[in-house]
């Protein structure tokens, strides 16, 4: 962002009709540019951002450098301190740029242009709205992502409960038979038993699938993706690609969520033990892929899912604006994409 408003400011002087060999443009651009550093402080700081601006686009104003380019950080600087949810700064500051406007006309000896202030109005104005609708929409999306949070945790619950459930019926009825022929038909009882046992593992690890969703790692999401092969019981080999960075929590944790259940799938129903996923950090993106060489049943997605577990992956990726597809691949096994905005 600062190297785009640089080379605006720049370019605008110059279209403008200022000369870089003419004395006085280098400490022109120079004003303009230091007023664009600033900017990188436009969310924590607006105010200190704002008056920064203001003062440079006025000293620039009045020493009568070439006009054009001297309103861009400003501008720039308003619709940060809206988009951070600072209205009432970014409101403040758009009456007292028209007053500084206006009086360094009067100390310039111009005659303020009626024409001219309602274009720099309506300019200040957008630059505020748009703003605001950056904000806007950044809180929706956080919105949707808290209520995508709270139906994974009704997922979790209704999964939680169904394994229980099925697996503790599953004892109780192996249980009662190997109390009733420990006897009688111990032939019986010690299958009954055995059974008890394998089904209890299920169950156990059933469990820790499911209540690895709640334990998110997001100070690390390679090795909390790496955990969920030892959760799910495969061995995972991941691969990293692209300078690594800090993720947003929702970013981060959606990430973690979709690896969860594709890697869960597998485990159901791909009969294979191994699996890999594939973490790219692009610029603007990061792009996750679950890869397994199983076979399995296929389903309307090419593969069952346990429930709703594609129909999850899918929501979680769109409703943060990313992509996600899942598959078959070429040769054999599936696939689970997504791309994520960073």
């Amino acid at each position: 962002m600062l190297v785009v408003v640089a080379a605006v400011v720049v370019g605008g002087a110059q279209a403008a009709g200022g000369d870089p060999s003419a004395p006085g443009w280098v400490p022109g651009a120079a004003i303009l540019l230091a007023a664009t550093g600033t900017l990188y402080w436009r969310r924590s700081r607006p105010a200190f951002v704002l008056a920064i601006t203001a003062t440079a686009a006025t000293t620039y104003y009045v020493l009568g450098y070439p006009l054009g380019p001297e309103p861009v950080p400003f501008v720039v600087a308003l619709y940060g301190a809206a988009a951070a949810n600072r209205r009432t700064i970014a409101l403040a500051a758009v009456p007292l740029a028209i007053g500084v406007v206006l009086t360094a006309d009067v100390a310039a000896g111009r005659a303020p242009e009626g024409e001219d202030l309602v274009a720099v109005t309506a300019v200040l104005v957008a630059a505020v709205g748009l703003g605001e609708l950056a904000r806007s929409r950044r809180a929706q999306r956080h919105a949707y992502a808290e209520r995508a949070v709270a139906q994974e945790r009704l997922r979790i619950a209704r999964d939680l409960h169904d394994t229980l459930a099925h697996q503790l019926t599953a004892i109780r009825v192996q249980a009662g038979a190997a109390l009733r022929k420990r006897d009688s038909r111990p032939d019986i009882a010690y299958p009954a038993l055995e059974s008890v046992r394998e089904v209890a593992g299920d169950a156990l690890r059933d469990i820790r699938a499911v209540l690895g969703a709640i334990r998110v790692d997001t100070a690390d999401p390679q090795e909390a993706i790496r955990a969920l092969g030892a959760r799910t019981g495969l061995t995972v080999t991941m691969t990293v690609s692209g300078a690594t960075a800090a993720l947003p929590p929702d970013v981060d944790a959606a990430a973690y969520r979709i690896a969860q259940e594709a890697l869960t799938n597998v485990r159901r129903h791909a009969d294979v033990t191994e699996a890999e996923v594939r973490l790219r950090y692009l610029p603007r993106h990061l792009e996750i892929e679950v890869l397994d060489r199983g076979g399995g049943a296929a389903g309307s997605e090419g593969r069952p899912s346990g429930g709703h577990g594609i129909a999850g992956m899918r929501e979680r990726a769109t409703v943060l604006g990313g992509r996600f597809s899942a598959g078959r691949r070429p040769g054999g096994g599936f696939r689970v994409w997504a791309m994520l905005p960073r």
